[in-house]
């Protein structure tokens, strides 16, 4: 019935809607809740937000400059989010060591990135209100990371543990987490962040125990004939919100 229908989502859910439906029926209507196994050993999800949220912390304890020994201070804050792990042999031996080289690279990376950023927002959560008839849907958003450059720009990113949506994914809607992020924004729905700004770029920021620790990835979205332009991010922004209105 359509009054048990969710009339809130988050951009991640509506990755799940699209890809499995079932996980948003049983979620939002049937309001069931997945219990954990007993003794459950650590998996790529613990390690994920290990690394995960000491990256978040760094950023949001400094959001303007960078401190000195940037490598050391976020080696000391992945300790802390790693410290539930430990007593784990496989979190000691294996996913601790990789940590110290992904640190190492983003804190050359963070050094690189920050020339003509004014400011980064971190961990943000935002939403807006898409009307539709007379149920409105709210859809919110929690940005890894949004940078606001000096000329007014700003540029949404977000971590990776794992492998990254491709570009394909996101130009036919499939994976529109980014791109509907960036509408939210657009919309003015993050604080700090002006109405109608726009979005300079949308990046992928893989952070693995792959060789190399870490890439940042900047989607290029096309058409489908290669000599049509690529698709500026704002536009992807309006495109993905009209998709998400027809669904």
């Amino acid at each position: 019935p359509l009054a048990a229908r969710p009339t809130a989502l988050s951009v991640t859910e509506i990755e799940d809607w699209l890809r499995d439906p079932y996980t948003i029926y049983a979620k939002h209507v049937l309001r069931l809740s997945p219990l954990d196994p007993i003794d459950m050993p650590l998996s790529a999800a613990d390690r994920g937000s290990a690394i995960h949220n000491a990256i978040g912390e760094f950023t949001q304890r400094f959001p303007d400059r960078l401190p000195d020994g940037a490598e050391s201070v976020l080696l000391d804050i992945g300790r802390k989010h790693f410290a539930p792990l430990m007593d784990r042999p496989e979190a000691r031996a294996l996913w601790w060591p990789r940590f110290l080289r992904i640190a190492a690279w983003f804190a050359g990376w963070e050094q690189a990135r920050r020339e003509g950023i004014s400011h980064v927002l971190a961990e943000k959560r935002g939403e807006m209100s898409i009307p539709l008839g007379e149920r409105p849907f709210r859809l919110s958003a929690r940005a890894d990371r949004i940078e606001q450059h000096e000329h007014g720009a700003i540029a949404i990113l977000d971590y990776k543990t794992g492998a990254p949506p491709t570009d394909k994914q996101v130009r036919i809607g499939l994976a529109p987490q980014l791109t509907l992020t960036a509408a939210i924004a657009r919309a003015g729905g993050f604080e700090g962040i002006a109405p109608g700004s726009s979005v300079l770029e949308l990046t992928y920021v893989r952070v693995s125990d792959n060789t190399p620790p870490g890439e940042a990835r900047r989607l290029e979205l096309t058409r489908d004939r290669r000599s049509d332009p690529p698709i500026p991010p704002d536009e992807a922004a309006r495109e993905a919100r009209e998709k998400l209105e027809g669904l």
